[in-house]
């Protein structure tokens, strides 16, 4: 019986069917608007795609981000539904985790690896991680939403070398391209947040509620607070 894993934290929804450790089908969405709401049908098509009906479902894994506010409640509520619908328990993972593994693959064994995803707002949301033999993740740096600057600054602190990947490397720009960072080449699949991934997590005792973990306020709130310290003269 396979288990169903869905991450929703990027612009590039991946879907994954795991058995045991194996994934058996994977794909990802295109990374363009409105990706995010085609989950549900992506869905179908990779059962479809691996021959099994719905009900075959044993389990579902989600990432729960952080990401993008809108995509993680799309991811989230696609996998709550459908474990209510199938009774079928429903576990969340670390984005950022499973997006350390890929890293992991592509880097030296023990190595220091920081995945890193556009958080928008001039902000990346990033962690770092010291890697194990066994896919073993080791807290750095915790998860957080980071002016590029100061995420390359914490990195430095480290003192060893750090591999980078995910898409928000790109995004912070010059300031990830110092001495002592190592990014992915470009078009590396460690660059992807890889939903099967996530199962990796859960099955290691790291699996966590079925809630969206953001990192910092949604945009509509901040939009809020900012106009609601305007119009006061700047105390909210």
């Amino acid at each position: 019986m396979p288990t169903f894993a869905l991450d929703t934290s990027t612009a590039s929804p991946s879907l994954a069917l795991v058995r045991g450790d194996v994934p058996t089908a994977e794909l990802w969405l295109a990374p363009e608007p409105g990706s995010g709401r085609r989950v549900l049908e992506a869905a179908h098509g990779l059962l479809v795609s691996a021959g099994l009906e719905i009900g075959a479902i044993e389990g579902i894994v989600v990432g729960v981000g952080p990401g993008g506010f809108t995509g993680l409640r799309i991811g989230l509520a696609t996998a709550l539904g459908l474990g209510q619908a199938l009774s079928v328990p429903v576990t969340g993972a670390s984005s950022l985790e499973a997006l350390a593994l890929g890293v992991a693959e592509a880097a030296p064994a023990g190595a220091v690896v920081a995945p890193v995803l556009d958080a928008r707002r001039r902000e990346l949301f990033a962690a770092a991680y010291r890697t194990g033999p066994e896919g073993e993740l080791t807290e750095l740096i915790a998860p957080a939403a980071l002016p590029p600057e100061t995420l390359a600054g914490l990195l430095a602190e480290l003192g060893d070398e750090v591999w980078l990947g995910g898409e928000g490397v790109a995004a912070g720009g010059e300031a990830l391209r110092r001495p002592g960072l190592r990014a992915l080449a470009p078009g590396s699949t460690g660059h992807r947040v890889r939903a099967a991934a996530l199962v990796r997590r859960v099955a290691a005792g790291a699996g966590l509620p079925a809630r969206p973990v953001y990192a910092r306020l949604p945009d509509a709130e901040v939009n809020r607070l900012a106009a609601l310290a305007a119009s006061s003269g700047g105390a909210v």
